[in-house]
């Protein structure tokens, strides 16, 4: 999946962070990934709540998850899967951003992290991301 995210706007690939094939975004961004990737004929896969500390270390809350493959059937003509990815992706995002306070979920599960981050002069803020999956058609293809 990580060729699809290549065919996002320049401006969102160098706000994303890297770390293997994975691209996360700053929380504000997803809305924005959402809506690139649907112009973009690519799949909304979904994603999970990262944190994202700048010596490598990731901690990932597998919980707060955006999944549209539950919802979205495979076997939808391929830009009508598209957009109903994309529906799906934000609702299901909206959803987490009213249950949970991410920071504060963050630092339930992995305070210690986050403490030391902080101690070492840190922003917490500057931690916090969201993974995101895309699919293009080519990916499809490939794979059947």
């Amino acid at each position: 999946m990580a060729w699809s995210e290549t065919l996002l706007p320049d401006h969102l690939l160098e706000r994303a962070t890297r770390r293997g094939n994975e691209r996360a975004w700053p929380i504000h961004d997803i809305p924005e990934v959402i809506e690139a990737a649907r112009q973009a004929d690519l799949v909304s896969v979904g994603g999970q709540l990262q944190l994202r500390f700048p010596e490598g270390g990731t901690c990932e809350c597998y919980w707060v998850e955006v999944d549209t493959f539950k919802s979205v059937s495979p076997n939808l003509p391929w830009l009508e899967r598209v957009e109903q990815t994309a529906a799906a992706a934000r609702s299901q995002f909206q959803r987490l951003l009213d249950k949970y306070d991410f920071t504060a979920e963050a630092r339930s599960s992995f305070g210690k992290y986050m403490d030391e981050f902080v101690a070492k002069g840190g922003d917490i803020n500057d931690a916090i991301y969201f993974v995101w999956y895309l699919a293009a058609q080519q990916d499809a293809s490939e794979r059947a």
